[in-house]
């Protein structure tokens, strides 16, 4: 090995070190470089009248380090941002279910409704009558599994969504400024006593409506004469009261289980 090469390999093992002990000690670090009798060599201090001076510059010391992070970020909280989207709109699907479940039962019960009041006032009417209202029990009381079911899948989402932990990354994805989700806030709880009036209205109009149903039974039920058609009559009209109160109280129900949650979403973002 000549004397090039061999400065050229002392060159490159030397010169690491060098650079590594700049980044420990200083941003900014010197290196002067000399050649002694053909040799090159490195200093912190001047080596020699024909020293050079070289100027090192550190790269950023936290660099690796935020690499490091980058690697491991914790994605917890991106996670949970997904996943309560994810709820939310699994939400909103078994509430849409919920409504249509309810305006089917409402169908289905006025169509028998109908049926009943086109009945003659003779003891075969009246047996009709009775089957009429034991199907309007059937259907009320089917529906409200049904809808029973699609609730407890909406406290069960619910439950997880508050169990999850606080999205850290929210900020970052939603990119918005503090008073941008000021706004979005007053936004949404306006939206929120707005649905929240018109499901009351919706709750008062179904108790306008049984009231006047049963009312109208009752009378019914007074006009009747003394005798074995009255008595099967009176059958049925107490059964299409019971499934008319079990209707109502589906629907009302209903309506009163998403007013308390939207309540509870009011009282999170005031």
């Amino acid at each position: 090995m000549n004397q090039y090469q061999y400065a050229f390999c002392k060159f490159k093992i030397v010169l690491p070190c060098l650079i590594a002990l700049c980044h420990v000690s200083s941003l900014h670090a010197t290196v002067y470089q000399c050649e002694k009798k053909g040799v090159v060599e490195f200093s912190q201090f001047p080596c020699g009248d024909d020293a050079k001076l070289i100027s090192v510059k550190e790269q950023n010391p936290s660099l690796s380090s935020q690499i490091v992070a980058n690697e491991n970020i914790d994605t917890s909280g991106v996670d949970s941002y997904i996943r309560t989207r994810q709820i939310d709109a699994d939400i909103q699907q078994h509430q849409d279910k919920i409504d249509s479940l309810s305006e089917k039962m409402n169908q289905q019960i006025a169509a028998l409704g109908e049926q009943s009041d086109a009945q003659l006032n003779n003891l075969s009417g009246a047996k009709k009558e009775t089957a009429i209202a034991n199907q309007m029990t059937s259907i009320s009381e089917r529906y409200n599994v049904l809808i029973a079911r699609e609730q407890r899948d909406i406290d069960r989402l619910l439950k997880e969504k508050h169990a999850l932990p606080a999205s850290k990354n929210t900020s970052e994805i939603d990119q918005q400024s503090t008073q941008s989700k000021g706004i979005d806030s007053f936004i949404r709880s306006q939206e929120i006593k707005r649905d929240v009036e018109q499901r009351q209205s919706k709750i008062d109009t179904y108790q306008a409506q049984m009231d006047r149903q049963i009312a109208a039974l009752e009378a019914q039920a007074k006009e009747q004469l003394n005798n074995v058609t009255d008595a099967t009559f009176d059958n049925s009209l107490s059964r299409k009261m019971s499934a008319l109160t079990s209707k109502y109280a589906t629907l009302i129900d209903v309506e009163q289980h998403q007013i308390d949650r939207l309540l509870q979403e009011l009282a999170s973002i005031e």
